[in-house]
C-alpha cells in the first residue's frame, strides 16, 4: 500500500460531486472506511516491528539511526491517515472508499452492499485516483 496524498486532497473535478450516497450507503462506506484505516494502522504497525527487528538484529550502526528511522516511518505514516481520514465528511466518504479501494485496504466484499451505480462509481474512479 501506498503513502501518497490521496486524491481527495486536492480540489475534485466536478465528475466526483456527480454521485451522492444514500442514508445506508452512507453506513456501509463509514464501515468501509473504519476498515481501511484499521488495515492502514496494521500496515504502520507492521514496518515499525520490522524496523524494531531490524534494531535488535544489530543492522543499525547506532541507535540513533535506528531511533531516527523509526520516527520517520511513524511520522510518515501518521501524516497519510491525517491526510485521508482527519475531517472526513459524508461529502467525502465515495472518494475515500475509492481510494482505500484501490490501495488493497478494503476489498469487493466490503463495497458488495452498495447499489450496482455506486458500485460501479467506486471501481471507476479507483481506476482514476
Amino acid at each position: 500500500m501506498k503513502d501518497s496524498v490521496p486524491f481527495f486532497s486536492v480540489p475534485l473535478p466536478k465528475i466526483f460531486a456527480m454521485h451522492e450516497l444514500s442514508k445506508p450507503e452512507k453506513k456501509i462506506a463509514r464501515a468501509a472506511i473504519d476498515k481501511g484505516l484499521d488495515a492502514e494502522f496494521k500496515e504502520g504497525l507492521e514496518n515499525f516491528e520490522a524496523i524494531l527487528k531490524d534494531w535488535w538484529a544489530g543492522k543499525f550502526e547506532t541507535n540513533k539511526e535506528a531511533y531516527h528511522k523509526m520516527f520517520k516511518a511513524v511520522d510518515d505514516k501518521d501524516g497519510a491517515i491525517s491526510r485521508r481520514y482527519d475531517g472526513l465528511t459524508g461529502g467525502n466518504y465515495l472518494i475515500t472508499v475509492a481510494s482505500v479501494y484501490k490501495e488493497g485496504y478494503i476489498a469487493e466484499e466490503d463495497i458488495a452492499g452498495f447499489g450496482e451505480e455506486t458500485r460501479e462509481v467506486i471501481k471507476r474512479w479507483a481506476k482514476m485516483t
